[in-house]
């Protein structure tokens, strides 16, 4: 699934809040007694129920596990890209500078980035990736199943004049550079034919989990001791 998360809502937490489908209205039938039609719509919700239940088994148990001692609040996919992209650029911005100086970037090429990562974070996109690893988790408990959720940024431009020289010749010899270092992932390659240097960020910000459908829930921390929850509307996931 690699397009982009694209839902929206209203803005703000909404904690411990069920979410489910509203229910289709039940076709008339004159024969059948007025008092039977609220059964049959308690039915046809409890199938969906149940159906919805076997599925976001791995977020489930996270959930379950977190909340033990966690507070998780829902929230609108507003809050959670504007959230996630703050996120990714404070990650970046703890991290990056340090990462490409024991790389041996000039400072002068480590601001100009910082500077367009400043002007393009608006725009940035929150991606689904691979599936968690488990030596990339950071959350407090490793549940296999989970995807990655990340923030890119885009084509970032380097001039190559200002490069180190083993950076060169590792592009030269590979086609490309990658860096990574904790939950961030590095990868310049060649811009032709301008002559210039792309530069691509990706930081790890959240956990996710889709099914068949395409409907999806991403779970993110917001602090020491609370996480944020979204989830598609028509999903009923309990927190």
């Amino acid at each position: 699934m690699a397009t982009n998360l694209r839902v929206g809502g209203t803005y703000g937490y909404q904690p411990h809040r069920e979410v489910e489908p509203v229910p289709a209205s039940p076709t008339v039938n004159q024969q059948q007694p007025r008092d039977q039609y609220p059964r049959q719509q308690a039915s046809a919700r409890d199938d969906r129920d149940e159906t919805a239940r076997r599925k976001f088994n791995a977020m489930r148990r996270l959930i379950d596990i977190l909340k033990e001692s966690q507070r998780i609040v829902r929230v609108d996919y507003s809050r959670a890209e504007k959230d996630l992209r703050e996120q990714a650029l404070r990650v970046i911005e703890q991290q990056l500078t340090k990462m490409l100086q024991e790389q041996g970037f000039s400072p002068s090429e480590i601001s100009d980035l910082t500077d367009q990562l400043r002007e393009t974070g608006v725009l940035a996109a929150v991606q689904p990736g691979p599936n968690l690893k488990q030596e990339d988790n950071f959350l407090p408990e490793f549940i296999p199943g989970l995807r990655e959720y990340r923030v890119n940024f885009r084509s970032l431009k380097l001039f190559p004049a200002e490069c180190p020289d083993a950076l060169h010749s590792v592009i030269d010899r590979a086609g490309y550079f990658v860096l990574e270092q904790d939950r961030i992932r590095c990868d310049i390659r060649p811009s032709l034919p301008t002559n210039t240097l792309t530069v691509n960020l990706s930081v790890l910000v959240a956990v996710g989990e889709a099914d068949e459908e395409g409907r999806k829930v991403l779970l993110y921390q917001l602090s020491r001791e609370n996480y944020a929850l979204y989830a598609d509307k028509q999903i009923n996931l309990s927190i």
